[in-house]
């Protein structure tokens, strides 16, 4: 039934394609996408592919996942099917161990009770809840599905203790367990602590918990060992990022870099958010950012009611059910591995219903708990019936609720503007749409959502270069600098806001300035081949072809797949008519483009400049049969011919070419010149 229900849920979700952080995360990370990446390398870099060690990374350290992402590239090529398969198959087998894992919790791995009991109820719900889409339907949610394989596995290896030579054994087990969960998400630290209070919970009288506590000296004693293995696990955490702190900026959360009685009130009515989403999760959004959810900033704010409604609530929880280890336990749960996203270090997020997977495994075993005692208390069969008729409508509920989200997690087109239902006033859910409109051609749609994005955050520098940069394509330079010039007033870094400045001065031939952009763009940014490369075009404009030869040679050191600079270098030397020096060029551009059909085809005019008719023709036979539908490299091979007076073969290729495009001027141009000059011959 859990397989089944897991299926029916993420079923809509399996055809979709990257969304989202995917693209950054998985199609963009040359770690991912290189197979031939080291460990080595994994152990150096953040999740999105940067040096961790750089002071722009958000200091994201999860190789595993990134390695489990690049095996599968491996394996089976750039396909998002595969891997949200994948995703749902490592939910579907948590799904299936959480029966026996919550029985450990509870205690009852000595009682014969079977699986249909409460521990398999808050598997059900586990499985079907709302709240995993992310994590389940997003790609980059596989770090937090194998972090909590690693939870999982490890409480349940923690339960299974007797003598003094199991301890050991056991907690060695769950301190590897624990790194490996670390490395693949940051809150896998959080096992040893969950470990620990549910140990505690199941071996103290909790009418007496310090004094049975004191006295249970190998309770204790596990208690230390676990506490030791944690400060371990955080120091080697931090040496690995050499204890920076990652730099997020406030537009990133804005409730992290708010101030005194502003960012208590606000962080805990996050609280209440948090909780209101697992209760009720229609309320989704795949971002939260900016003013999404605006900063409570006074106590007569209406939102602090939800405040004071959430402790009085979790108060009541606590003394009703003080004496119960099962209610504690299940809020055990929930809060510890919440902490890491609690506010008491600064993240990158205001809310991220990701982080909710590993809280929830204590929001359902509460919920399957409560409905089990109400079941067992109110001995009347028609009240029994509803809680039972209740709870089959909840899981019903929260399965439709599942397929709806899975299937707007599909597609960004779907998913962005899913968010305007839910988040209306975010900005980023704006540009998001917008950038996605313009990547796919669509310039009206892209102007609309960037503009409102700005109109509802000014400073929103990123949708200022991109707006920026659409009207640079519309030749609309004024309106162009503007945007490009605010981008970089609000972030005076902003390297590629300055590269594209650079750019649209070029374009207005103000060289001047367009040199003092690129400058500034490689300033403290000495890898940048982009910019190298426009920064070559300016000097090529400028007439100082030498100096953009040698800027263009920087870029194809610093990226030697850049294919724009491999193409202008050939094109100086090709208007030099520098033959030796296109023939150079190629040789070298081919080491790292081998059968690239531009530099191959530079090369065979090369040739054929240089009379080595033979291998030029060579060269074009090759192009001919890997790109057939191609006409103009039918007409170069025409061409060629033709200067090689090989007239019936010219005159073949021409006709080819015509056929493919029955419009292309040359061919026809060509044709009919050698038609008359073979027939001024034969008069």
């Amino acid at each position: 039934i859990l397989i089944l229900l897991s299926t029916v849920c993420y079923f809509f979700t399996r055809k979709g394609q990257f969304v989202f952080d995917d693209s950054v995360a998985v199609v963009k990370n040359a770690d991912v996408i290189n197979s031939n990446t080291s460990w080595e390398t994994l152990m150096r870099h953040d999740f999105w592919g940067a040096n961790i060690m750089d002071k722009n990374s958000h200091k994201s350290f999860r190789p595993l996942t990134v390695l489990s992402f690049q095996q599968e590239v491996r394996l089976f090529g750039l396909d998002a099917t595969q891997m949200k398969m994948t995703n749902w198959l490592l939910h579907t087998v948590i799904g299936v161990l959480l029966p026996r894992f919550f029985q450990l919790v509870s205690w009852r791995e000595r009682c014969k009770t079977t699986s249909w009991g409460m521990e398999y109820w808050a598997a059900v719900l586990f499985v079907v809840h709302p709240i995993h889409t992310e994590a389940v339907a997003g790609i980059v949610g596989r770090a937090e599905l194998l972090a909590t394989v690693g939870v999982v596995l490890a409480v349940m290896v923690y339960g299974k203790q007797s003598t003094i030579l199991k301890h050991v054994l056991v907690l060695t087990t769950v301190f590897i367990l624990t790194a490996l969960s670390m490395l693949c998400k940051e809150t896998g630290i959080t096992i040893l602590a969950t470990c620990a209070v549910l140990d505690t919970l199941t071996h103290i009288n909790l009418q007496r918990p310090v004094r049975t506590f004191v006295s249970n000296k190998p309770l204790a004693a596990r208690i230390i060992t676990l506490f030791v293995m944690t400060c371990i696990l955080i120091y080697a955490r931090l040496r690995v990022q050499n204890f920076a702190s990652p730099q997020f900026r406030d537009k990133d959360n804005i409730v992290a870099f708010s101030h005194g009685i502003t960012k208590t009130l606000s962080q805990n009515y996050l609280y209440c958010l948090n909780l209101w989403l697992l209760l009720c999760p229609d309320w989704l959004s795949f971002d939260w950012a900016l003013e999404s959810i605006p900063l409570v900033k006074s106590v007569r704010d209406y939102r602090v009611a939800f405040i004071v409604i959430f402790y009085v609530f979790l108060v009541a929880i606590l003394a009703r059910n003080r004496h119960q280890p099962r209610v504690l336990k299940g809020l055990a749960l929930m809060i510890i591995p919440f902490l890491p996203a609690s506010g008491i270090i600064r993240v990158g997020f205001v809310i991220a219903e990701r982080v909710l997977y590993i809280p929830s495994l204590g929001f359902c075993y509460l919920v399957s708990y409560g409905f089990v005692r109400l079941h067992e208390k109110l001995d009347i069969r028609w009240i029994r019936v509803t809680l039972g008729a209740g709870f089959l409508l909840l899981v019903i509920t929260f399965v439709l609720r599942t397929i709806q989200r899975s299937s707007e997690w599909a597609t960004e087109h779907t998913l962005f503007r899913s968010g305007l239902r839910v988040v209306p006033n975010n900005a980023k859910v704006h540009y998001n749409i917008a950038k996605l409109a313009a990547d796919q051609g669509d310039k009206a749609t892209a102007f609309q959502f960037y503009q409102q994005a700005l109109e509802l955050y000014p400073e929103y520098e990123v949708a200022h270069m991109n707006l920026g940069n659409l009207y640079s394509d519309a030749k609309d330079y004024r309106r162009a600098l503007k945007h490009l010039q605010k981008a970089i007033e609000y972030h005076e870094d902003f390297h590629t806001a300055w590269m594209n400045l650079g750019i649209v001065h070029a374009a207005l031939k103000n060289h001047k300035d367009a040199l003092v952009s690129y400058q500034r763009a490689m300033k403290g940014k000495k890898h940048y081949p982009n910019c190298m490369f426009n920064l070559g075009n300016l000097y090529n404009d400028m007439g100082n072809h030498n100096l953009a030869l040698a800027t263009w040679n920087e870029t194809v050191r610093q990226d030697p797949k850049h294919v724009k600079a491999w193409n202008n270098m050939i094109n100086v030397y090709d208007n030099a008519n520098m033959n030796e020096q296109v023939l150079e060029v190629t040789a070298r551009g081919l080491i790292h483009l081998p059968n690239h059909p531009n530099l191959l085809a530079a090369r065979a005019i090369a040739l054929a400049k240089m009379g080595n008719y033979p291998e030029a023709e060579q060269i074009y036979s090759e192009l001919i049969v890997r790109h057939p539908g191609e006409e103009k490299y039918l007409q170069n091979m025409g061409v060629l011919y033709h200067r090689w007076r090989k007239l019936d073969q010219a005159e073949r290729m021409y006709r080819k070419a015509l056929k493919i495009n029955p419009q292309s001027e040359m061919a026809r141009n060509n044709l009919s010149k050698l038609l008359a000059s073979r027939q001024k011959s034969s008069n």
